[in-house]
């Protein structure tokens, strides 16, 4: 949900596993998607995560999402650059009424993409620097207030684990963490649950609701994310390893983004730019295959 990116530190060797770290991190965001719930997404590593889910492990999650809209004639959903760079959600018609029903009732989930998270949970995806005089002006706090305050599962991602994106304190407080103010206003629903980066899975069970590790990534270790993290770490020893994606996980990633749209959540400044012409490029000559399959064909 961010528009801030950063390169970032160097993810784990793509050398040693038949899989890249977008596809890893879409996996491990699945797995944790479960029941009869309803599950949205403005990026595209949270709507390839929810459709991998419903297709392995989930049935019965409902998907707000555009591959959802019935217009697939293959079983597997595509997901387009234009459903990531305009943000659709024209899955299962839903009006704004009706999701906030479900997030009230603790049926509704989401991977939230903040630009930055803190060591007890706070999340901004509102300003950088100064709240009178920011340096850095985002989306505003949009539906997070409220996915803070009711739902029983709370999830982040960051695709940079730096010490932009994971902080000591929060700019702005767009999203409640854990702290004084939940403990008196708030109480359990809405706390924060995980936070998924390219070196880890992290949870808030260090000492006082701070930020501690789950796994780490095949080939990240301790030390890489204690230098990447601008706090302490609660760490145990020995630190799990993230479970790798099965050959069904990668398959149906790869064929519901064929072009790769994922990528570009891990790009920025020029690279991110080239990345989406390249992508457009690609989409616009399969369309143009796929209406006109003879053009060009010698008689």
């Amino acid at each position: 949900m961010s528009e801030q990116r950063s390169a970032g530190p160097a993810s784990p060797p793509a050398a040693e596993a038949a899989y890249t770290i977008d596809e890893l991190m879409i996996t491990v965001m699945a797995r944790q998607l479960q029941g009869e719930v309803l599950v949205s997404s403005v990026t595209a590593l949270g709507a390839l995560a929810a459709h991998l889910a419903k297709r392995t492990h989930a049935p019965d999650l409902a998907v707000l999402s555009t591959p959802e809209s019935g217009m697939e004639v293959a079983p597997i959903p595509t997901l387009t650059l234009g459903q990531f760079l305009t943000d659709a959600q024209q899955g299962i018609p839903l009006t704004m009424e009706d999701i906030f029903d479900a997030i009230f009732l603790d049926r509704f989930r989401i991977w939230i993409n903040p630009a930055q998270v803190d060591r007890h949970g706070h999340v901004n995806i509102t300003a950088i620097g100064p709240w009178d005089h920011p340096k850095v002006a985002l989306v505003g706090s949009r539906g997070i207030p409220e996915d803070t305050s009711h739902l029983s599962e709370i999830f982040y991602y960051v695709t940079s684990h730096t010490p932009r994106s994971i902080v000591e304190q929060v700019d702005f407080r767009s999203g409640a963490g854990y702290g004084p103010e939940r403990a008196a206003e708030l109480g359990r629903p809405g706390s924060p649950t995980l936070l998924l980066t390219n070196l880890g899975l992290f949870d808030w069970s260090g000492p006082n609701h701070t930020l501690g590790v789950v796994s780490l990534h095949p080939g990240v270790s301790p030390d890489a994310v204690r230098e990447a993290t601008p706090f302490p770490l609660a760490l145990v020893d020995p630190v799990p390893t993230t479970a790798e994606p099965t050959a069904m996980d990668l398959a149906l990633i790869r064929a519901a983004d064929p072009l790769d749209v994922r990528k570009l959540e891990f790009l920025a400044g020029r690279a991110a730019a080239e990345g989406v012409v390249n992508i457009y490029e690609r989409e616009r000559q399969a369309l143009h295959a796929a209406v006109w399959p003879h053009r060009g064909r010698s008689r």
